[in-house]
């Protein structure tokens, strides 16, 4: 059995593992490559901030030409007003309750847009905003995800008309999120799926213009599909929300036929081995519940240079199975996992503590609503 001393760097074991770390110089590569890609292609970018639900991240996406957020619920709107001035609510509402909280929540901001697929919230709405002061609104359209989103089509206009003729809104536009294309493995599957649903959402653009329905925000896409969903011309915003960070599912599907990255990996589980008494096999201290585990397996980034695969041991833990039976690794060493699905592994975690290529730390930086955080005001 052989041992092998740890590889990062020795400040990093006092961090409390496991813990989230953004590398910045990465990050924020990433942020300026997708800032110069919507300004060539004549694309706004509002970027999904259920992704990061950081007021930091959202202020350095602003910083790099960023209109404004989405956000996935009431909630992460209401930790992440006070960085933002201009905030797209991507899911609809339900409940009266949710359209008080709408209510003041649009006191902070300068722009608060908020989705609507279905007629039966019209009069919750109708009841706390009038002529006076209408609510921006989106018709929330259904790329055939069955999620949310009304049916493309008939349905659909019918909805708009309803919203575009009500004094208590301000009818913008449309959304389509697809979200169902973003991890299509093949470029041109993703590509040709892609094309044939803004070709669905273009004529309804155009039914709505016939109408003399204006339609100016048609807002949807992400980072599967960032470089595809300009080409349609009827996408006027983006709202890709993992390309700060990538992750394996984004990693694995193919970008071009040469087999490069759009954006570069930039967030990492540190985790430190924790026992190591089986040949062949260590435990680590990021299990279950350090990572999401909707999706394949946690990756060895940095830390150790034996092939090893990444296993789930528990709650807490996590470890190592070697491909040579009888290696194994000193406990206290430290690895660098790439995470599979970077969204709900963010959600775990309290903060992230950037550095620099050197993995020296850099600060730290907020998650502020992730989920179960309460916004209590100020």
């Amino acid at each position: 059995m052989t041992t092998s001393e740890p590889q990062l760097p020795t400040h990093l074991q006092e961090l409390q593992t496991p813990c989230l770390l953004l590398i910045d110089t990465r990050f924020r590569s990433n942020l300026a490559r997708m800032a110069k890609h919507c300004e060539a292609s004549n694309f706004a970018l509002r970027p999904h901030a259920k992704t990061h639900k950081s007021g930091s991240i959202a202020k350095a996406q602003i910083d790099h030409g960023a209109i404004g957020i989405c956000c996935a619920t009431i909630s992460e709107a209401e930790h992440l007003a006070d960085s933002v001035n201009s905030i797209l609510i991507t899911s609809p509402l339900a409940l009266h309750r949710h359209v008080e909280r709408i209510s003041a929540l649009r006191e902070r901001v300068a722009e608060l847009i908020c989705v609507v697929d279905s007629p039966a919230m019209i009069p919750h709405f109708e009841k706390t905003f009038d002529a006076t002061r209408p609510l921006d609104v989106l018709v929330d359209l259904d790329p055939d995800m069955h999620r949310t989103g009304i049916e493309i089509g008939v349905k659909a206009f019918a909805l708009a008309r309803s919203l575009y003729e009500s004094p208590s809104f301000n009818f913008r536009g449309a959304q389509c999120y697809a979200g169902n294309i973003m991890h299509v493995e093949s470029i041109g599957q993703r590509t040709r799926r892609s094309h044939e649903l803004w070709e669905r959402v273009a004529t309804f653009k155009r039914q709505l213009e016939n109408q003399r329905i204006p339609c100016p925000i048609v807002t949807g896409g992400g980072t599967g599909t960032f470089d595809i969903d300009w080409q349609a011309g009827v996408a006027t915003e983006l709202q890709a929300g993992s390309y700060p960070f990538m992750d394996l599912e984004y990693m694995n599907i193919e970008w071009d036929h040469e087999g490069n990255l759009p954006f570069e990996p930039s967030l990492f589980v540190l985790t430190t081995v924790v026992s190591a008494n089986t040949p062949g096999n260590v435990t680590t201290d990021a299990g279950l519940k350090a990572f999401s585990t909707d999706s394949v397996r946690p990756k060895i980034h940095a830390g150790i240079e034996k092939e090893a695969t990444y296993v789930f041991k528990g709650d807490e833990h996590g470890g190592l199975v070697f491909e040579d039976a009888t290696e194994s690794i000193a406990i206290g060493t430290q690895m660098l996992i790439t995470p599979p699905h970077c969204d709900p592994t963010i959600n775990l975690y309290d903060h992230f503590t950037l550095v620099n290529e050197d993995l020296q730390i850099l600060d730290t930086l907020s998650i502020d609503a992730r989920s179960g955080r309460l916004y209590r005001g100020v």
